[in-house]
């Protein structure tokens, strides 16, 4: 009889994997609509950064400043504005002018932003009628400009505070991936312009004086993977799992998994899975967990038994 469960419970690891037919009841993960989101309670961390925000296009100033963060955003501009094979704005300060209007060949307005760049100046199309704009374009949304109002901004927030880490995607200085660890405390050091996809760079320091840097964006929507609350968390994480062992809690660290752990466990190393398929055999339940990189874990009763990365 043990043969035959042991068996069982193979082909249908195997199954699952190559994903034949088992029967087995799959459930997706489920995501919650904006304005389910908008219903939950926010958290210490969403409402440490309610403020953070860019302002929208009517609230600039002249001289507003940005921070060229790539050469292609010479394409970005209108043409006649500069050249794009000129490949020199990385890197450089360019501010805000004020905004033009142009006709388009419908007849319609077009908003124009106009930026400066010492004597030079450089003109974004916005698509859009000068009243749409003025409400509808923040500073985030201008292609490869950093609005350094809204670094500024984040560094008043959150220099100097202590903070634990909710992810792995660690950095050099260079800019260099390296091994991170979730769940450990963290002093927030200081907050640059990042890049064009995340423009805060937070630089930290661990517990042991080792420095990192994280990249983070300042959109507040929890489904994003780089807002504040999904990088870090404003309390030390273990308090709420008193029962974990030491040894295991540090493989959560390193994001890693070993049989015995339970599901709470590994969804606190890995994250919440892709697909679920659950079933049963004679004598206990079967459940198998799917994430997106291809990693398989198998449980049983509720205790992690093998898993596949």
């Amino acid at each position: 009889m043990r043969k035959s469960i042991i068996l069982y419970i193979t082909i249908l690891f195997l199954c699952v994997s190559s994903g034949c037919n088992t029967g087995i009841e799959s459930t997706k993960t489920i995501t919650f609509s904006r304005d389910d989101r908008k219903r939950l309670a926010p958290t210490p961390e969403e409402k440490l950064m309610e403020d953070l925000r860019s302002q929208v296009l009517s609230e600039w100033s002249k001289g507003k400043r940005f921070l060229v963060s790539d050469n292609r955003v010479s394409v970005v501009f209108d043409p006649y504005s500069v050249n794009p094979d000129e490949g020199d704005l990385a890197g450089k300060v360019i501010e805000y002018e004020g905004v033009a209007t142009k006709t388009t060949p419908g007849g319609a307005d077009e908003a124009v932003i106009v930026f400066k760049d010492g004597s030079r100046i450089l003109q974004y199309s916005t698509g859009k009628t000068p009243e749409v704009a003025a409400t509808s374009i923040s500073g985030m949304d201008v292609p490869m400009l950093i609005d350094l109002d809204l670094v500024e901004k984040a560094r008043k927030i959150l220099w100097g505070k202590k903070v634990w880490t909710r992810s792995q995607l660690w950095y050099d200085t260079d800019e260099n991936k390296i091994d991170g660890r979730k769940f450990v405390a963290v002093d927030i050091t200081d907050i640059t312009p990042g890049t064009m996809v995340f423009p805060l760079k937070i630089s930290i320091i661990d517990e042991k004086g080792k420095p990192a840097v994280m990249y983070m964006n300042a959109g507040g929507a929890g489904n994003e993977s780089r807002t504040f609350q999904n990088l870090f968390s404003l309390a030390d994480p273990k308090i709420k799992f008193p029962g974990i062992q030491d040894e295991v809690w540090s493989l959560i660290q390193l994001g890693k998994v070993r049989p015995g752990m339970t599901k709470e466990e590994c969804k606190l190393s890995l994250g919440n899975p892709s697909d679920v398929n659950s079933g049963h055999d004679w004598n206990s339940t079967i459940d198998l967990w799917q994430y997106t990189n291809g990693t398989f874990l198998r449980f049983q009763d509720g205790v992690l038994l093998d898993f596949r990365n």
